[in-house]
């Protein structure tokens, strides 16, 4: 499975062609615990396209979900983005915060040691992620995990776990950066990408060769948005130097959203393709990787997508459209998440009105006026 080469370029998408010669039998899209997790991000396309940020639509998603509380983790390097995320977050939830401290030294000074954290994931370690369990919100944040516990806190978190941030020391946790840039993309393709012996500050991509060598990884599957088709094939082309790279597409099946009582974003369309994160993760299962790497999926998608994955799961880059996939930009600019009226009914009634799997008999009179700008 290689979406990231797809010849006809993502026709799942576009013509709901499906590649798999049979539509995955998906059940798990009409369990309620699961069904608002895949469908909320459709509702707020539907509502507002694709203008929210990952912060707003976070909001948005935990109030729609009606969650009272939200578990943080975060890293130690991330103190002052956990302050500005609690910050965003505190008028809408309670929010309960856990720092990753193991790269602090004992005087309170952050000091970056990769390889201290590789003896996390060998230890199974486990210790931050229980404080959260304990906390009992429904849904964790992780903000600027270091891969080996981004893994871990997947595994081991007792709700949904979304990635706000991915921590890249070298591009300013922007780790789509290497594929962005002509000198970094250059570097990697030819082979070159790999820290030089005492190299300490890593970005994401270097992070991510270098645990999977150590762990003794032979394959990787990229579970990505058809948004970044492009960045997918060149982080295949990267990749495929060190692992045996499988990717697979969102809208794998060309599933139609009707077939998922979700609404279309262009009402007028005659197609739409509906996200398929629970298949994504079939597929990583039935092809036994040894590692899931997200890259971009949907928030609420991704949950899904982790949740149905059998092999370790972590975030390479998570999905912003407004900021350029740069999420922290949210917190680094004045507006951060205010500049939405999260008290706007139309998101919330598209949900409550979509909310069972099975379409009504009649067709919904939707009054809510679709792909209006936040």
């Amino acid at each position: 499975m290689k979406c990231a080469y797809c010849n006809l370029k993502m026709a799942c998408s576009k013509e709901g062609r499906d590649c798999l010669g049979g539509k995955l039998e998906l059940p798990e899209y009409r369990d309620p615990a699961v069904r608002p997790y895949v469908t909320y991000s459709a509702f707020l396309q539907h509502v507002y396209g694709n203008n929210l940020t990952r912060l707003q639509e976070l909001i948005f998603i935990g109030l729609m979900m009606e969650c009272r509380r939200l578990g943080l983790a975060y890293c130690a390097g991330f103190n002052r983005e956990a302050r500005m995320m609690i910050e965003a977050l505190s008028p809408h939830f309670e929010v309960n915060a856990v720092c990753c401290d193991y790269c602090l030294t004992p005087d309170q000074r952050f000091v970056h040691d990769p390889d201290r954290r590789f003896d996390l994931y060998r230890r199974d370690e486990r210790a931050k992620v229980e404080v959260l369990n304990d906390f009992g919100a429904p849904m964790h944040v992780s903000l600027g995990l270091c891969i080996e516990q981004d893994i871990l806190f997947n595994r081991h978190s007792r709700v949904p776990v979304t990635n706000f941030a991915a921590a890249d020391w070298v591009l300013g946790h922007h780790p789509l950066t290497v594929v962005y840039t002509t000198y970094q993309r250059k570097k990697y393709l030819q082979g070159k990408g790999l820290p030089k012996p005492g190299q300490v500050r890593r970005t994401r991509l270097q992070e991510l060769i270098v645990f999977g060598q150590r762990a003794g990884f032979k394959s990787i599957s990229l579970g990505f948005c058809n948004g970044l088709f492009e960045e997918a094939g060149m982080l295949s082309d990267i990749l495929k130097q060190y692992f045996l790279v499988y990717s697979v597409c969102c809208k794998t099946s060309g599933i139609d959203k009707k077939e998922q009582n979700t609404p279309y974003m262009n009402p007028g369309a005659k197609f739409e393709s509906a996200c398929n994160p629970v298949g994504q993760a079939k597929i990583d299962n039935q092809l036994r990787v040894d590692l899931s790497v997200q890259l971009g999926i949907c928030l609420g998608h991704d949950m899904c997508f982790a949740t149905h994955t059998l092999a370790p799961t972590t975030t390479f880059a998570p999905k912003d459209r407004v900021l350029g996939h740069n999420t922290l930009a949210a917190l680094y600019t004045g507006a951060r998440a205010m500049d939405v009226d999260y008290s706007d009914p139309r998101p919330y009634e598209v949900a409550r009105r979509y909310k069972d799997a099975e379409p009504p008999v009649a067709d919904l009179d939707d009054e809510v006026q679709p792909g209006a700008s936040a």
